[in-house]
């Protein structure tokens, strides 16, 4: 649990007898007081109302830990169910585990401690990779995530599901075509590679250049202005690592 200008969010609705909890403070205290009632985030949520975790998500304890608060998880637009659960991976490793209650649901992410159990957790030059436990399924999540830290809590906006990044090397035609003055080429990576992107005449001398850097994999569109140039027939030559393709456009006026 977590105040945040005066209000608890988190999960943690009461503490129980033998169990031990961090504080963390901000300040000296001389006294410490938690009255744990209806106003936390999810005040109605009782232990026995939260499943087990599953086992293939199951992850050790370790005193170097950070908290994540997931304030929102939208998938095709739609919130997430509550049975959903947020798993957090430090690459392969699951690190934390927490099924969905709604906004800020709070998910761990253990870090190295440097004990056996938790070795390639976390580390202070990590960042965790969350995913969505859904039907069966697991979703990759993006979002705005901190690098993670021991001992610190951190608010997460909102995560969502991350694009699908494309199999093979694609070449949309562009459109429209003829065109007037714009047109847009779209075309998939599936990996980062340099990319050469060329508007040639019928003489064949370079008109423009439109692209020529390196791109992350994924799906990417650019447009071609040809408003300072004449009607004719043009090509678009692309080439992007040993994918070569040329394209013929036509600029009416």
């Amino acid at each position: 649990a977590a105040n945040i200008d005066g209000d608890w969010i988190g999960s943690l609705r009461y503490m129980m007898i033998d169990d031990g909890y961090w504080i963390r403070v901000d300040e000296d205290i001389d006294e410490f007081q938690w009255e744990c009632g209806e106003d936390l985030a999810r005040g109605n949520i009782s232990v026995q109302d939260v499943s087990p975790t599953p086992e293939e998500f199951l992850f050790n304890q370790s005193t170097a830990q950070a908290f994540y608060f997931i304030e929102d998880v939208v998938i095709d637009g739609e919130p997430i169910a509550k049975d959903d659960w947020l798993i957090a991976y430090q690459g392969d490793k699951v690190v934390g585990a927490r099924q969905w209650t709604g906004g800020f649901t709070d998910v761990p992410a253990m870090g190295d401690d440097g004990s056996e159990k938790t070795i390639n957790y976390m580390d202070e030059y990590s960042t965790p990779q969350f995913k969505l436990f859904k039907e069966g399924s697991l979703i990759d999540l993006e979002g705005d995530v901190p690098a993670w830290s021991n001992n610190e809590v951190f608010m997460v906006s909102s995560l969502k599901a991350a694009a699908t990044l494309p199999e093979s090397f694609s070449i949309n035609n562009a459109y429209p075509n003829p065109f007037n003055p714009v047109t847009t080429l779209s075309f998939a990576l599936p990996v980062e590679v340099k990319v050469s992107i060329k508007v040639i005449n019928l003489q064949g001398r370079e008109v423009m250049s439109l692209i020529n850097e390196t791109m992350q994999a994924g799906y990417h569109s650019v447009d071609w202005n040809a408003e300072s140039e004449s009607s004719g027939v043009y090509f678009l030559n692309i080439s992007a690592g040993d994918f070569i393709s040329t394209q013929k456009l036509m600029l009416i006026k």
